[in-house]
């Protein structure tokens, strides 16, 4: 995994084929971003459904999730 902090204060992560096997198996990625000046923690799951995610993650954090909050839409990549 590639992780960095640019210099505009946002953050790029890229994935390998072995991180997209390990999601596809079930495992979270989960991304230390105090390792680039961050202050945060961020977990990626995936599923072939949104519900899959939902429980996926529901299932690893032993607790139901928060509202989910809707994506901006500005037309550019995902956020």
């Amino acid at each position: 995994m590639i992780r960095a902090k640019l210099w505009d204060g946002s953050f790029l992560m890229g994935i390998d084929a072995e991180n997209v096997r390990r999601l596809r198996e079930g495992e979270l990625l989960e991304i230390d971003l105090t390792l680039t000046g961050g202050t945060d923690i961020v977990r990626i799951a995936y599923g072939d459904t949104l519900q899959d995610v939902m429980h996926q993650l529901e299932e690893a954090t032993g607790q139901p999730l928060p509202p989910a909050m809707p994506m901006p839409d500005e037309g550019g990549p995902v956020q």
